[in-house]
This record gives C-alpha cells, structure tokens and sequence, in this order.
C-alpha cells in the first residue's frame, strides 16, 4: 500500500488521497443501502458511516487548499536589498525573480521552496532564504553559483516527483485539525493507518532530495562555471566544519553550566568569518568537509559525493574570498538590525531555557 501511495503521490500530488477517500465512502454507501431495508442496522451503522463520510470531506478539501494558507515569512524589498534582488533576477529572469520572496536567515545555507495553492490555478510562489553567514563565507561569483545551484532545484522540483510529494503532505494537515490524534476516535485511526506511510515518505523525501541535490549541483556547474560551482560548494562545506570547531561546538560547552545567555552564535560567526581567508585554513577544512562520513538520514549527500558528481576525485584548491557577498550585496545597516534581530530571538529562547 505504501508503494502505491508513494507511487501516485510522485506522480499525482495531492490527488493521491483519493486512494484513502473512496475507501472511506465505502461505509457511506453502505449505511445508504441498509437505510431502506435494515433502519436498525442503518442506525448502528452511522456510528462509523457519519465520521467516515467526514473524514473523507475534510480530506477533500485539505488536497484542494493543500499550501492554500501563504507562508508568513518577512521578505527583504527590492530598495533594501538592489544588488541582491539584481544577481537573483539575472540567474532565474525576470519572471521568476517577480514571483519570489527573498528572506534573510541566521543559517549557513540558502534554500528555496515553492507553493501553488489551489491546484497551481492562482499561480506560484517562491520562497529563496539566503543566510547570512553564508554570505558572510562567499564573494559575488560563488554566490551566483549557489542561486544557480536553487534555481535548478525550481526547474527540476515538479519532474522529480519532490514538490507532488510535499503537497500531498500537506493535504493531511487539514485533517489532523479536525481530528487530533489522542483526542478523537477517528483522528487517532487515521494516525495510526499513516503510521507504515509516515515512514514511507520520509525515506522517500530523502532520497528525492539527494537525488535533486546532485541534479541543482550539476545544472549549476552546466550554467555557469563547472570551477566556480564546485568551489562555492567547498566554501560552504569548510565554513560548516570550521564554525563547528570555533562557534558551536565551544557554544555547546558554555551553555551546559551557564546560568545567563551566552554570546550569540550569529555574533561569534561573523566575528571569525575574517579567518578563512587563510588559504591554509581554509583548505584544511576543505579536506575535513570531505572525509566527512555520510549520514544516512540526512536529505543532502556527503560533499565527497557531491564534488564527485561534477568530476572531482579529491579536493582541489580552493581560492579564499576577498570581498565577501555580505558586505557587496547587502548594507551595513540592513545587516546590523538582521544580526541584531536573529540574535536577540535566539537569545530569549536561551533565557527562556535556562529559566525552567
């Protein structure tokens, strides 16, 4: 069952919920068929009939308004952010880049996702999230590599079955707020019936999503320049290692014994992104990104496995940045209240923590 559910949700999207809803409308025609002859049987037969009827109604309309609600993320404006809006618009065009929302993160990775609510019938939207620190550890070249990298991943989502799969996800949504597990018969049935496919779906989205990954790196290295793709990617894999061994790692050990808010991380990462325009560093981190074991779990493969797939049997030297895309594409001042914001959030979390 969950091969075929995978199967259509690949291939169909939210319309693979039919395969639960015209079961359920089974008790339905049934209770309909004993009304007439069997009323006492038809009575005890609505205790199922009725909530199986609405379970099936709600799925309906979760597939209908699956990513109906818009997301409510806070996007930087064209005035704000000119030069970052001009490198996105010539990498994606002027069509794409019209319908997309660009927000700014505290993470070192940049990321885009897409809704089409209403069966795609009221258009498309994308959402590119662009990390700081990420900006911080690349110039203007290997970031236009990186947008490259996400404006594949819109090219290629609806043919590798990743956005159908999502949208079906999302058709349950619904469905679970008008039946909550633990609280409701029929909410906890259908749980439990999902359970095998919760599962499914997870290995699936990870595989799909290893599987794009390879695919963006490669459009990106096809589009542009092949050097220029894989050393963005080396960039950003020798600033993960190198912030876990300055930034969170120690960060980890401060908040074990802490009894007030550390230094925030966004603070501390800016503070040493100067480092890694040591070449040295910066290709011993390099090599450290590439010995990296691969999770099995994770949705993106090791890096080994990445710069594999643009032609790369070792790891070749990686040209340091000298003028860093965050102070390039972005203002001072934008910068300032961004880091003061994702660090002031990430600093009352911290003290709502240390205060239980």
């Amino acid at each position: 069952m969950s091969r075929l559910v995978l199967y259509t949700g690949e291939h169909f999207g939210r319309f693979a919920v039919l395969l639960f809803v015209l079961p359920l409308f089974c008790p339905v025609l049934l209770w309909l068929l004993l009304l007439d002859r069997h009323p006492l049987a038809a009575i005890a037969g609505g205790v199922i009939a009725v909530p199986a009827a609405m379970l099936a109604f709600v799925l309906l309309i979760g597939a209908l308004f699956a990513g109906f609600r818009p997301s409510r993320v806070e996007g930087i404006t064209r005035d704000s952010a000119p030069k970052l809006w001009a490198v996105w618009e010539s990498v994606a065009g002027k069509h794409r880049a019209s319908q997309t929302t660009i927000v700014l993160s505290s993470d070192l990775n940049a990321s885009i996702g897409e809704e089409r609510p209403f069966l795609g019938l009221l258009g498309r939207r994308a959402i590119l999230t662009v990390g700081i620190p990420l900006l911080a550890v690349t110039d203007e070249k290997a970031f236009s590599a990186i947008l490259a990298h996400e404006n594949a991943h819109l090219k290629n989502r609806d043919t590798n079955g990743g956005l159908n799969l999502a949208e079906l996800d999302k058709s349950f949504d619904l469905i679970f707020e008008y039946a909550p597990p633990g609280k409701t018969v029929s909410g906890s049935l259908f749980y439990w019936m999902l359970a095998p496919l919760s599962y499914s779906l997870e290995r699936e989205g990870i595989r799909l999503s290893r599987r794009a990954e390879i695919d963006a790196d490669r459009h990106a290295a096809m589009s542009g320049d092949s050097h220029e793709a894989a050393r963005a990617l080396l960039l950003i894999a020798a600033a993960d290692k190198f912030f876990d061994d300055r930034v969170y790692n120690p960060l980890k050990r401060e908040l074990l014994g802490a009894m007030a808010p550390p230094r925030p991380p966004l603070d501390r990462v800016l503070a040493v992104c100067s480092d890694l325009s040591s070449t040295s560093l910066l290709q011993e981190y390099a090599l450290k990104a590439w010995d990296d074991p691969d999770d099995e779990k994770a949705d993106h493969p090791p890096w080994s496995e990445r710069l594999a797939a643009l032609g790369y049997s070792s790891v070749p030297t990686v040209e340091p940045v000298l003028v860093p895309a965050l102070s390039s594409l972005l203002s001072n001042e934008m910068v300032a209240e961004r880091v003061r914001h994702f660090d002031s959030e990430w600093t009352s979390k911290i003290a709502n923590y240390l205060d239980r």
